[in-house]
């Protein structure tokens, strides 16, 4: 089985990591910068939760900058983008030529509206709904940190493949430790996952703390409010959630079991680069004015962390 990873930053490394020591999986993985130059010549190495070294002969690493090998193009049974919410037309374009005549694609960025331009790239036909709750995080080129395990989740969406189509995936996400499962709602899949994250990131980037420090009463209370706004826009788009009570609970195991995470927004400020701030809580704003819900709370956040990122400048 020959699966593509495209945009290996801290969630894509990971991935590339775990499914490297899969014996069926013949892996693709497309990176760019210092990262990926890093990769190419060195290989990847993950700690944290596990320790270990993926050479460069375990696995096929290709740079953005060079471009796509010939031998890669319209060979790959599955793709996983993962990159920032900037690229997900760019890697959907990659993937439409990486693909081959029956395979599929997912996005596992976080944020709305991926699996929408995914679908319209590659037809309906040909997309998952995706997400992951593994924490991640880059200490420096060529290495990924595994913060805390999560799951991760693949969905059905209306006209879509089914789960049969994503079995052999699942299969090989289990060997790998990633802890997949699936869903037949992918639209509630993506929502619930977004509503973790306009809760976490922004707070805990504006904050400059890990994510185990939301789960102060303050703190929480404010985190578990913004996402009660974001349950709000999703239910009137008609959206499946469940109960506000379990989603409270849901935010207090993901903050406990990603407790040392510095979550990829905070990371994106430090280092002077873009953050998800538009497809997350700033598309929650968006999608609640065409609503008629208020959501200050969201609209707050993310003019306070667009604010920080100009002051900062771009990277």
């Amino acid at each position: 089985m020959r699966v593509a990873i495209l945009g290996s930053g801290s969630l894509g490394s990971l991935y590339a990591a775990l499914l490297s020591r899969v014996s069926n999986v013949d892996l693709f993985v497309h990176g760019r910068g210092l990262h990926g130059a890093h990769m190419a010549a060195e290989g990847l190495h993950i700690e944290g939760e596990i320790d270990a070294f993926v050479s460069n002969s375990e696995a096929f690493f290709s740079l953005d900058e060079v471009g796509l090998p010939p031998v890669a193009v319209g060979s790959m049974d599955y793709v996983l983008l993962t990159g920032k919410a900037g690229q997900t037309l760019e890697l959907a374009k990659l993937s439409s030529q990486l693909l081959s005549p029956t395979g599929f694609a997912l996005s596992l960025s976080n944020g709305l509206g991926h699996a929408e331009t995914c679908r319209h790239v590659l037809g309906p036909h040909r997309v998952f709904a995706a997400t992951s709750t593994h924490g991640a995080w880059r200490p420096s080129a060529g290495v990924v940190h595994w913060a805390g395990r999560g799951e991760t989740v693949l969905g059905a969406l209306p006209g879509g493949p089914g789960q049969d189509d994503a079995q052999p995936l699942l299969d090989a996400l289990e060997s790998a430790g990633l802890s997949p499962t699936w869903s037949s709602d992918g639209t509630g899949t993506v929502w619930r996952k977004v509503l973790l994250n306009i809760a976490i990131n922004p707070i805990a980037a504006l904050a400059g703390v890990e994510n185990g420090e939301l789960l102060k009463p303050d703190l929480f209370s404010a985190a578990f409010s913004t996402m009660l706004e974001g349950a709000s826009v999703a239910r009137q788009e008609r959206v499946n959630l469940p109960s506000d009570e379990h989603l409270e609970h849901q935010l207090r195991q993901v903050l406990t079991a990603t407790s040392s995470n510095l979550c990829s927004m905070l990371q994106d400020l430090r280092n002077g680069r873009m953050t998800e701030i538009s497809v997350l809580n700033q598309a929650i704003v968006e999608r609640g004015e065409r609503a008629g819900i208020a959501t200050p709370l969201n609209q707050m956040l993310s003019a306070m962390v667009t604010a920080l990122h100009q002051q900062q400048g771009p990277n």
